[in-house]
């Protein structure tokens, strides 16, 4: 075993004035230069831990990941019985008691073994807390490389070609259209007259919801999650050109924001007049998505905006649901843009004050294995990082169209993280404004707002929060400017390759 740095336990104490914003966590301390010198000073040379093979070890393991508890608790008790010196103690909490639970934990010492990086939290930022320990002296460059280009990325799951995280999945879009083909033909719609444009999709479901007078509705959505409102957006704008991108990123084009570009004005002309037609299921505006899901598979609606997740619930949930998959609507004048997608997210990381880095890491190799893997790819509405599972074990056939649509319709986009990791700084200093997109959106299917007076108001508050927060992290030594968030290279409809960051 080669030699590996891990802090000390006492060092947690001072960790982690952390505070919660509505676009994921962001970290603070008092002060920061403090922090970050008594972390490197109370870091020691030990030697890598070995365990013997007869030590009783407990491995405390927490994520969010309730659509695969089933299989990973197949997954423990095999593990176990192949392992029996090891118990696991695994634990799934909902994305927000996660947070929570992690960040009270860690700032008690007492962190799990294993989890994942909240949601909208940059690698660098906990690694500047000393959250995750790196893995490379753990696992081999050969269970690295079983991992699909582009899954592990400088700035994502990786810090100085050091592995802290592991992504989940592959990350594929999650902003296509299911229809119901019970709907449809009780509609007296053909599978041949599926929406291909704007126009068509607000026809078909027009004419569905006065075909279901009250009984059923062209489309249904989950009104009440803002999240889910603002993705489906900027899908819709981004398919226009809008060059919008993921929720958690902040892009430039010509300097400026594009919260209120004509492509995203566009797309909430449209969700206004599916709204003003009365296409939309009148519980769409105080639904979550489960419920959306639960009353789409009841027959209530035609059409939903998801993801592939969607698939497996419904294929054990409501056996009888016969579905299919079609892409977002495109703009009456053509596509001039794809969905755009960014790279593999991080996810699971051994914690810095881990006991058994050793055992952890033999857990990871287990959960990655084909094998392991194999059975979730099976079940549908999940796509591997690792390919080989992939290629051998997709065989729903909804799945199938999903994974194909999501090859044709969707580019990888730039992330300004990949172009310049010392971007993550300007991330922990940004605030988000409200309202935003999706409590924007959340006004029109209740019909009480202005949404182009909202949408200029946005955009403006947004720009000058987001200059104010490269100003502050450039303040703070980070080398940094508002160029990081321009790719003027970057041609929408196309992936966003790993040399085009050079070239920009």
């Amino acid at each position: 075993m080669r030699k590996v740095k891990r802090a000390l336990a006492a060092v947690l104490a001072v960790l982690m004035a952390g505070s919660l914003s509505a676009c994921g966590v962001k970290v603070q301390t008092k002060d920061d230069a403090n922090t970050t010198a008594a972390v490197t000073e109370a870091k020691e040379e030990t030697e890598a831990v070995d365990t013997p093979t007869d030590e009783k070890v407990t491995l405390k393991i927490i994520d969010w990941s309730d659509s695969t508890k089933e299989r990973r608790e197949a997954f423990h008790k095999k593990f176990m019985e192949e392992n029996p010196n090891v118990t696991i103690e695994y634990t799934v909490l909902t994305a927000d008691q996660f947070k929570e639970t992690v960040i009270s934990a860690i700032k008690a010492g007492n962190a799990p073994d294993l989890f994942p990086l909240p949601s909208g939290m940059k690698l660098s930022a906990a690694l500047k807390e000393n959250w995750f320990m790196p893995m490379n002296d753990y696992v081999s460059d050969d269970f690295l490389n079983t991992f699909a280009d582009g899954a592990l990325n400088e700035g994502i799951t990786t810090i100085d070609g050091k592995t802290y995280v592991l992504p989940e999945s592959a990350n594929i879009i999650n902003t296509l259209v299911f229809y119901n083909k019970n709907v449809l033909k009780e509609a007296g719609i053909d599978e041949s007259q599926l929406p291909k444009t704007r126009s068509e999709f607000i026809d078909v479901c027009r004419k569905i919801s006065d075909a279901g007078n009250g009984k059923y509705f062209g489309i249904i959505d989950s009104g009440a999650q803002a999240n889910r409102l603002e993705l489906a957006l900027r899908s819709l704008a981004s398919l226009d050109g809008g060059k919008c991108s993921d929720i958690s990123q902040m892009i430039l084009v010509d300097g400026q924001n594009t919260l209120n570009s004509e492509a995203m004005q566009s797309a909430f002309d449209f969700y206004d007049t599916l709204v003003k037609e009365g296409c939309f299921h009148p519980d769409t505006v105080s639904i979550k998505a489960p419920e959306a899901r639960a009353l789409f598979a009841q027959n209530q609606a035609a059409f939903i905006i998801q993801g592939a997740w969607c698939i497996s619930t419904w294929r054990k949930d409501n056996p009888d649901l016969d579905f299919g998959v079609i892409a977002l609507p495109a703009p009456d004048d053509g596509m001039k843009g794809k969905l755009p997608y960014i790279g593999a997210q991080p996810w699971m990381g051994i914690s810095a004050n881990c006991k058994h880095p050793d055992v952890a890491a033999k857990y990871l190799t287990a959960l990655y294995s084909e094998d392991y893997q194999a059975g979730l790819v099976e079940d549908g509405g999940f796509v591997s990082v690792i390919d080989a599972a992939n290629k051998a074990h997709m065989t729903d056939d909804v799945m199938l169209q999903y994974y194909n649509l999501n090859n044709e319709e969707a580019a990888l986009a730039p992330d300004p993280i990949v172009g310049n990791p010392a971007t993550a700084d300007v991330y922990a200093e940004v605030s988000a404004i409200t309202p935003g997109l999706g409590e924007i959106a959340q006004g029109i299917l209740a019909q009480n707002i202005d949404y182009k007076t909202e949408l200029k108001t946005l955009s403006d508050k947004t720009q000058e929060e987001w200059m104010r927060a490269i100003d502050a992290a450039k303040a703070k030594g980070a080398d940094v400017s508002a160029d990081d968030f321009e790719f003027k290279n970057w041609n929408p409809m196309e992936n966003y390759t790993a040399d085009l960051y050079k070239s920009r």
